[in-house]
């Protein structure tokens, strides 16, 4: 953690945190307010994931380890794993990215298990998630367009990729576009649900014994980049994130079916903006390009969004969200290495004046744990 600042830094900070020895904590939060977060690690291109023990309103940096252009992080069903995706185009002089395991013991700290390579010109993987029954870790590889499946042992390590589905382009009125994986997400069933960001489709991916399949497709006419994808809690509704908004989706669990668009809640987002969906299904949180976060109120049975506000400007434009295990704030990554902490309001979903918990350089994403 950067302990010196310079000036220019410390006004510009000033507004919203004061600088404390064993962290960066706000002035302005809520009388009261505690972090429900317990570890937090963060990815770093410079090669590292920082990890970071909470104190309740204070963070200290207990770690730093060696991983090689983490650019996306899953906990493992028990809390008891991180896998790192690491962006990368070679691997042991072969065209394959590569996804590390780490074991989290209980001070949070991180043990290698293993490192394992993708299929062969499965490059520059982007993101990946564990499946709700914890055996199987399913990555989206960006170049190559692919999705790749690993097992994950009873010790959290990982094996060999033991499934894999190689995607193609599609062509709309004369224009081809190459598939390019960028999301996964899972339904209520264990399906997976995959965002193309080069074709503009979202697929509902079945994962069986047989390995991993299409199970249906949903063809966005105008093929806009779709950069995330999010299940409403309650199982029935898919939050499609474009650049041009958030499309909400009726979802059939039981059929693996993406039915009717309920609405297209228009706001900019950007190519790769992030999108978080509150543990309560009540609120959803959309960063923007100009800086902050659109808050928006979710119904609980249609998924229909509401513009409730933009909050906490003064984070800049981030690069990833995650909402805090009990759902109490948001943990948000900007770009310029800020890694701060809103407390959600529990009745409108808005946001506080944000805390500085941490300033990692080249930061990418955060994982938590509780």
């Amino acid at each position: 953690m950067k302990k010196g600042w310079n000036r220019r830094e410390f006004v510009h900070l000033m507004g919203y945190s004061t600088l404390s020895s064993a962290g960066l904590c706000s002035s302005l939060l809520p009388a009261g307010a505690r972090s429900s977060v317990r570890f937090a690690y963060v990815a770093s291109e410079r090669d590292a994931i920082h990890v970071y023990a909470s104190h309740g309103v204070e963070w200290t940096r207990v770690q730093t380890i060696a991983s090689e252009k983490p650019v996306a992080l899953a906990v493992g069903r028990d809390g008891e794993a991180l896998y790192a995706v690491n962006e990368v185009r070679v691997h042991h002089g072969l065209p394959m990215g590569t996804v590390e395991a780490f074991s989290i013991g209980k001070d949070g700290r991180l043990a290698k298990l293993s490192r394992q390579p993708l299929s062969l010109s499965a490059t520059m993987p982007r993101h990946a998630a564990v499946s709700p029954d914890g055996r199987s870790l399913v990555v989206a590889v960006r170049e190559g367009g692919a999705y790749n499946v690993l097992p994950i042992a009873e010790d959290g390590s990982l094996g060999r990729v033991s499934s894999l589905l190689k995607e193609t382009g599609v062509e709309r009125a004369g224009v081809a576009s190459i598939s390019r994986p960028h999301a996964v997400a899972f339904d209520t069933a264990g399906r997976v649900i995959a965002a193309d960001a080069g074709t503009g489709r979202v697929s509902v991916l079945g994962l069986s014994g047989e390995g991993l399949g299409i199970h249906a497709r949903l063809e966005l006419e105008d093929g806009m980049a779709v950069s995330r994808v999010a299940m409403h809690p309650n199982g029935r509704v898919l939050y499609a994130m474009r650049e041009d908004g958030i499309a909400c989706y009726g979802y059939d669990a039981a059929a693996g079916k993406i039915e009717e668009k309920r609405q297209h809640a228009k706001v900019a987002c950007g190519p790769d903006a992030a999108l978080a969906v509150h543990r309560s299904g009540e609120f959803v949180y959309a960063s923007r390009p100009e800086g902050g976060v659109a808050v928006w109120a979710a119904d609980r049975s249609t998924g229909r969004l509401r513009a409730a506000g933009e909050d906490s400007e003064a984070m800049g434009e981030l690069c990833a969200m995650e909402i805090a295990p009990e759902g109490n704030s948001l943990i948000a990554v900007s770009r310029d290495g800020r890694v701060m902490e809103s407390f959600i309001d529990a009745a409108t979903g808005r946001l506080s004046a944000a805390a500085l918990r941490a300033k990692v350089e080249s930061s990418r994403c955060v994982a938590l744990v509780s």
